[in-house]
């Protein structure tokens, strides 16, 4: 399997609806957390952790979008488009190709 086609399945399960499940019951622990009169410690090193978790996955989803995105095949076409954008000069500018 592509190193491309691994991303691309990780970015899937990320985005399916099980991991959503998961991360909204985060979500609905943090709030409950957040709203505790009196956490324990405990309870608010879970908040912040959580927070932190959900930051990272959030940065590392984004960088993998634009791995993603961006294309690492080689097409051959790189000197083609130089030589487009090439100014001629001397015998070369008379003769358009």
């Amino acid at each position: 399997m592509s190193r491309l086609n691994t991303v691309v399945n990780f970015l899937n399960e990320i985005n399916s609806k099980s991991t959503k499940d998961a991360f909204g019951s985060l979500l609905t622990l943090i709030e409950d957390l957040e709203n505790k009169n009196d956490p324990e410690p405990v309870e608010v090193e879970i908040v912040d952790v959580a927070y932190q978790l959900l930051e990272k996955l959030n940065l590392l989803e984004s960088a993998m979008r634009k791995y993603s995105n961006t294309e690492h095949v080689l097409t051959g076409d790189k000197l083609d488009k130089l030589y487009e954008h090439n100014h001629k000069s001397g015998s070369s500018t008379l003769f358009d190709n």
